[in-house]
């Protein structure tokens, strides 16, 4: 997370450096130089392209963003299996705080595993046995 925060800020200030070191070759130059055929016609269309994809790639990240949460905060039905006795027990988790070897429940409790169980997940409930 921290890597992804750091490049994104070194991209911005590569991107400032370039505009900043361009600007003054313009204001230093001396008179401004006259353009005969102003042609503005051609670069409404690239700006229109380039907020366009922007707007989409702003638009794909909320729905990944938005995607990542629904995700992660599904209730899961867990099981958990002793593999010597065979005895189970069935908690509820969100997918979330579900770990390697240990999971929180839905209640607040903190659950780990030990070698000899299995996790059975699944998004629906399993039958009552009796």
């Amino acid at each position: 997370m921290i890597g992804k925060v750091l490049f994104t800020l070194g991209v911005i200030l590569v991107v400032a450096l370039i505009w900043r070191t361009r600007a003054p070759d313009r204001a230093i130059g001396g008179p401004p130089s006259r353009v005969i055929n102003l042609s503005s016609e051609r670069r409404w269309p690239l700006k229109g392209i380039a907020l366009g994809i922007v707007a989409l790639m702003l638009i794909t990240s909320a729905y990944l963003l938005y995607q990542h949460w629904r995700d992660s905060n599904q209730i899961i039905f867990i099981r958990v299996v002793d593999a010597r006795s065979g005895h189970a027990t069935e908690y509820r988790a969100q997918r979330g705080d579900i770990q390697d070897r240990e999971f929180i429940t839905t209640d607040g409790r903190r659950v780990v595993l030990a070698e000899t169980e299995r996790l059975e997940t699944s998004t629906i409930s399993s039958p009552v046995q009796n």
